[in-house]
Formats: structure tokens, sequence, C-alpha cells
């Protein structure tokens, strides 16, 4: 089997046991674990609020965050790698947790199961949302290296796990990517065959009844960083240093954008996150390559997959170099980056490598802004989720494995914080009073809303995170006129514009300040199966 860079860095991690060949010189948890929360103030607003933002106390979980996804009744789903803190890492099942923003309740959910009722451990799957709002969960742990080839959906009307299908290869890392059809791609992943751990090559697709195989990809990345684009191509643009395209009405191979057109500043970009910032518009934020000591970097590139030759574009860089950082999609569309490691290695935590300091992303002005910094280490197996009243969920962070021992327990926290971005300073808050629970696309349709005047309309798909991505982040800055009360929006004319399902529909007031979404649903509720696919 040939391998990229990339495939072949990985390779070497998942054959160590507990990915940790290249952990070198690890130390403990940051001395800035400790944590002192300062009472949220009653008095007035800080100033500085309005332009560093402001983290609440942490406070805290029944497990440790790791895959985190927001529902469309607004609660939140989360699991970890194992119930108990001090359980195997090697555990064959797990139980997610329901954490209600609002009210603050957490209740665990039915432990996921395949059709035989033989339980099974979701760390290290990948999951996207299906268009009726299901949440699709692919692959799992056996040990580390070693996936499942178990499916199954979480549905948040009933509180119920429900098995599907077994995939065609047993996946650990994979990508799962929502098409415009509404069907969903299984990409990359690995498995142990023989004991030797090995990259699946065959994407597959799951259209709501059968799994179907497609065109070869040798060469794709565990939790390999996709997008679709608006002219319904598939981009897949990391960690691997060169970027790969595919038609989805085309069932050939994917194809390398040619010369230094798609080819990124720094080689490959391990553990950096790609987010769709814009209409076609995809970001790559720090991570590191595979060199001498893998020291993460803060450089940051943008890509036009609309223009007539996508080329990377190198933008200004971070203030802090990052590696396992998450980057959220705000209200506004500002992309705010949180947590992450400086230090080389793979996850190096010693004293002062963390970094608490978030920052953010202006796709305006291209340039990054110091914020307030959060209280943990949020570093390997931390994630975060931009939450329906436009705050920020940041959890997790730990659960891995040293040379075959699970880390220090300091260093795993099942805890997490909220973040109030700056613009939540910056004047009252405009509400919606009435919108609709769904929308086709093309459509026009109407809001009812209060307070300050509206100066932008957006919605972003739910989030649903892990491993320092989520694997359909994307925003869509909607065409809006207003009349005496009255918003009137056009919804995106195509699925690829806006994949079919469920987004958190904000409004901002003209000085920036966003509304609570409501969430709406756009599109069927079930996939357009696609002959081309099964047949290719």
């Amino acid at each position: 089997m040939a391998f990229t860079t990339s495939r072949r860095s990985a390779l070497m991690l998942l054959m160590t046991p507990g990915l940790a060949l290249r952990y070198g010189g690890m130390a403990r948890a940051s001395t800035n674990n400790a944590i002192s929360p300062v009472p949220r103030r009653d008095r007035a607003e800080d100033p500085a609020w309005a332009h560093r933002g402001r983290w609440d106390p942490v406070f805290e979980l029944p497990n440790v965050a790791i895959h985190t996804s927001v529902l469309p009744n607004g609660k939140v789903l989360f699991w970890g790698r194992r119930d108990q803190p001090t359980g195997s890492m090697h555990e064959h099942e797990c139980t997610p947790y329901l954490w209600n923003p609002r009210t603050g309740e957490l209740t665990p959910t039915p432990q996921p199961k395949r059709a035989d009722g033989t339980k099974v451990n979701l760390f290290c799957s990948g999951h996207a949302f299906l268009p009726d709002g299901r949440l699709l969960v692919v692959g799992g742990h056996a040990t580390d290296g070693d996936g499942l080839d178990q499916t199954c959906v979480y549905d948040y009307r009933t509180n119920t796990w429900a098995a599907l299908p077994v995939m065609h290869e047993r996946l650990w890392y994979p990508t799962a990517t929502a098409l415009s059809d509404g069907t969903v791609l299984v990409s990359s992943g690995s498995y142990k065959d023989n004991g030797t751990v090995t990259f699946n090559d065959v994407p597959q697709i799951w259209d709501g009844r059968q799994w179907t195989p497609t065109a070869r990809f040798t060469g794709l990345p565990p939790y390999s960083r996709i997008h679709i684009a608006p002219s319904g191509q598939m981009f897949a643009s990391g960690s691997n240093a060169r970027t790969y395209t595919r038609n989805t009405n085309d069932p050939s191979a994917w194809t390398p954008l040619p010369g230094l057109q798609g080819l990124r500043r720094n080689g490959e970009r391990q553990y950096g996150p790609s987010v769709m910032y814009d209409s076609g518009k995809v970001v790559y934020i720090g991570g590191s390559n595979d060199g001498t000591n893998d020291v993460p970097t803060a450089a940051a590139g943008v890509l036009d997959l609309c223009a007539n030759r996508p080329t990377w574009r190198e933008i200004p860089s971070m203030h802090f170099s990052r590696r396992q950082h998450h980057a959220t999609t705000l209200a506004d569309g500002k992309v705010l980056v949180t947590g992450g490691t400086r230090g080389p290695g793979f996850n190096d935590l010693s004293p002062g490598k963390p970094v608490h300091v978030a920052e953010q992303w202006d796709p305006v002005t291209q340039e990054w802004e110091k914020l307030a910094a959060e209280d943990i280490d949020r570093c390997y197996h931390g994630t975060a989720v931009l939450l329906p009243d436009a705050t920020v969920l940041s959890a997790g962070g730990g659960e891995f494995a040293v040379d075959g021992k699970a880390n220090d327990l300091r260093d795993s926290h099942r805890n997490a914080q909220i973040f109030h971005p700056p613009y939540l300073f910056r004047g009252p808050r405009p509400a919606i009073t009435s919108a609709p629970g769904d929308v086709a696309y093309g459509d026009t349709f109407s809001l009812q809303t209060s307070g300050p005047d509206v100066g932008k309309v957006t919605w972003i798909r739910l989030p649903s995170v892990t491993h320092a991505s989520d694997q359909n982040q994307r925003i869509n800055i909607l065409k809006f006129g207003c009349d005496d009360g009255s918003v009137t929006i056009t919804a995106p004319e195509r699925p690829d514009i806006c994949p079919p399902g469920h987004y958190m529909l904000f409004v901002l007031s003209k000085a920036g300040v966003p509304s609570l979404a409501r969430i709406v649903r756009i599109g069927s509720s079930r996939p357009y199966r696609r002959a081309r696919e099964r047949q290719s």
C-alpha cells in the first residue's frame, strides 16, 4: 500500500502502544490547571469583555467530552473513552450523556449496542447529522488503531440508539461527511489486519438503507478534513500537504490539485482544524508536520473552492502556535480558536506548553485578535462547540495512553467551561419571536423579531466535533430584508451550498450582537439515494 507522509506518520503512531511513539518528553499536566473560578459578576459588565470575551467558571461533567454534538432540540450529546476514571483504556462499551445548556441538567442515554445486543464503544468514531436530525455514528474503538464496523444512530426525539447495517470494514478515526443529496460519505479510518494497522482506502456511502463502496482513495489520513463545495465537488484539505478533489456526480477517482495550486506551505498539518468559513471558502489553521520535533505552527491558509483555479493562500498567522486545538465558527462568521499545545511532539502538556488564551480570526480583515484565557488545558481529546445562545462550550481533554499506560488522571478533564465571545457585550441582543421549523431550498420565509434593527442573518450547521475537527462545520450568510419587525430571508438555493439538515439561525444587530438561535431544518428529511454511486 502506498502511503503519504501523513499516513506513514499516523501508522507509526498507531503501531506504538497508546499512540505514543513521538510523544517524547511529555510531562504531567500544566501547573495552571488549578481551578479557582471567579463567580459571575452581578455588577455592570466589565468593559474589557467587549474586547476579550468572558469565561464562566469551570463545571464538572460525568465523563470526558471527547465527542460532542449539539442536537436539534438544543441539548448537547457527548461521550468519552471510558465511564470510570480508572477503568480500562480499552473498554468495549460507553455511556453517552445529555447536557441541557438552559438548566444544566445532565442525564445518561442508553448505551449503544449492535443489533445482537452487544455493547459498543463509540470512542474514536466518526459522526454526522442525517437530514432528519438523527446523529449517524460510524466505527469506534476495539483497541488503539483497531476500529469497529458498527453503525448506529441517536434519535434526539426518543432518546434512543438504534443499530444499522454494519459497514464493509472496521474503522477507527473515520471521517463522516454529510453530502448534498442527504447521504453520508465515510472515509479513511484504520483497522488491524493480523496485528498490523491498515488504513481503509475504500470510502463508502450510507444512503439511508445500505452501504455502498465508492472510488478507492489511497492516501487519506485518519480523520480527513473533507468539504463539499458549491460546485458539488468534494475537497480533502488535510492533514495531507496536498489537496485532493472529486466530483460527487462522477464515480471516478480522487485527483490532486496540480502543482503549487493544491499544496499548502509548511507541508502536512496534523491535528489542525479546517473550517468552511463562508460558502466554498476554507481556512486551515495551525497543526504540525512530520519534522524532527513535530513542532506546531501558527500558520494559517485559505482556499477558495469556487475559484477557477483553487489555490492555497497564506494569511496572517495566529498569535500562538497550536496543535490539538479547535476552531469554532461563531454566529457573526468569525472563527474562534481555543486550546491546543505549542509544545513539540504529539500532545505536550509540560508547563507553559498548553495554550489557554483564545483568539479569533476575522474573515473580512483576515487578522487575529487575542481573547480571554480559559482555565483548563484543552489539548488532545478536547472539544469545542457553538451553542444556540451564541456562546461556546469548551470541554474534555486527556484519556490517552503513553507506552500502554493511561495518562495521569490530572490530565483527564471531566469538566467544561462556557465562553461568552466579545459580541455578547456590545449592546442589546435582537430576539427572534417567531420562525418556521422547516424551509425548502430557494424559499423566501419570514421571521418576527424584536429589539435592535437587524444587520445580518446567518445560519450554522449543528456542530458535531471530535479530535480537533467538526467534520461538517459550515456557515451560510443569508440574504434578507426588513420591514417593521418582520425579517424576510431567502434560503440557499441548492443543497450543494447547504446540505440538508438542521441549522442554528441567528439574526444579528447592526452592532454585530447575535440573537438566541432558532433551529431550522432545510430540505427533505430523507436522503436522495444515488443510483450512480450504487453502480460505481
